[in-house]
């Protein structure tokens, strides 16, 4: 039982409990032998060791070496004294990734496809709706600051163009300075509050999901890493893709660099969960520049991208809304359904177009007229 982790020495000679001490090298672990030759690729993987370490490589051991006498595999507990993460395994777990029939294997796979694409959809669905929030709440600090600047006396510092950049809430602070109902400072806790509320909501998502998502023995600290690309994507997005072919092409391969991941990640009872982050970490950061240097860029030249059409396609809505109010939440998992022409890449039909192209401008009245 892993209660034996929790004992102290002197509980343990009080139950007759027998602690035996096991040293293990990296040296033995490299070469069988702590006074083994190592060859070059074996050197390379011990220096590597001192980046990823060798708790994967140790727990391993334990899981498949220790085996009762008929040779069946047996529950087993394991604690690092260095970092004192625990880990554990069940005699069941191990049987069920090693033993069973053709069919039970394909329902295996189409239970680990099924519960990547679950972590997905929930890991980047509350990552997308805290950074929303975060992005729309989190400017009114904004306002206030620029309210200290200007009583420094720093020139620049204009409400205007914080009121015109996020008109959700340069729009409400000029109704509440119109109306006088209530003071500025109860806009700003609002959304202070607001911004907190949907933290800790995060907070206890996270915490909630890896117990169902990663229920098993796990790196003490790969929740967060994976919640953490996911921040790196979601804000990735929001800032840099914006064409149609970055929207078409970088959620895909997020998607399947994802589920790549935990495909292994459900497929195996204890891998090298936290070594495989650093090739995910890499191909997510080749897929950024691919997304920047290949699709945004060239788009930008072509005037595709421009201050006037910032995306090239957005989500149209069935019914009007207010320009100054930010979209609900529940807008995000709208798939796009318009797309942004450039002026100089529309096409006019024959019967748009006027007889004679003499374009008239008259100064006095600032007014085109067309000469038929």
């Amino acid at each position: 039982d892993d209660a034996l982790l929790y004992l102290g020495e002197k509980s343990a000679y009080l139950h007759n409990i027998t602690i035996v001490n096991v040293t293990v090298t990296e040296r033995c672990l490299s070469s069988g032998s702590d006074d083994g030759n190592l060859s070059m690729l074996e050197t390379i993987g011990e220096f590597l060791s001192q980046i990823y370490g060798m708790d994967s490589i140790i727990i391993n051991q334990l899981m498949y070496g220790v085996r009762s006498p008929d040779g069946s595999f047996q529950s087993g507990h394991v604690q690092s004294m260095e970092t004192k993460e625990r880990w554990g395994w069940r005699k069941e777990q191990l049987d069920a990734y090693e033993n069973g029939s053709f069919v039970e294997l394909v329902l295996k796979k189409i239970g680990v496809l099924l519960m990547s694409l679950l972590a997905f959809f929930l890991i980047t669905s509350v990552t997308s709706l805290i950074v929303r929030v975060l992005t729309s709440s989190g400017v009114v600090l904004m306002f206030p600051l620029f309210t200290c600047f200007r009583s420094f006396g720093m020139p620049g510092a204009d409400e205007r163009i914080l009121a015109l950049s996020y008109p959700w809430i340069g729009s409400a602070r000029r109704a509440v300075a119109n109306e006088q109902i209530h003071p500025q400072t109860h806009l700003v806790w609002a959304h202070v509050a607001k911004i907190v509320l949907y933290y800790v909501m995060y907070e206890a998502c996270q915490a909630a999901w890896s117990v169902v998502l990663y229920a098993k023995s796990i790196p003490e600290a790969l929740p967060v890493w994976i919640y953490g690309f996911a921040m790196i994507w979601e804000y990735f997005s929001m800032v840099f893709v914006r064409s149609a072919m970055s929207v078409h092409f970088f959620p895909r391969i997020t998607l399947i660099y994802f589920a790549l991941y935990h495909v292994y990640f459900y497929s195996v009872p204890y891998g090298y969960f936290d070594v495989a982050l650093i090739p995910l970490f890499l191909f997510m950061t080749h897929a950024m520049l691919y997304t920047m240097l290949a699709l945004e860029l060239p788009n930008s030249a072509r005037g595709t991208i421009s201050v006037e059409c910032p995306r090239e396609v957005y989500n149209k809505l069935s019914w009007p809304e207010w320009s100054s109010q930010v979209p609900a939440e529940w807008t995000m998992f709208l798939p796009p359904n318009s797309r942004q022409t450039p002026i100089h890449d529309r096409v006019e039909s024959s019967n748009d177009v006027p007889t004679q192209q003499n374009v008239v401008t008259t100064s006095s009245t600032d007014a085109t007229t067309l000469d038929a």
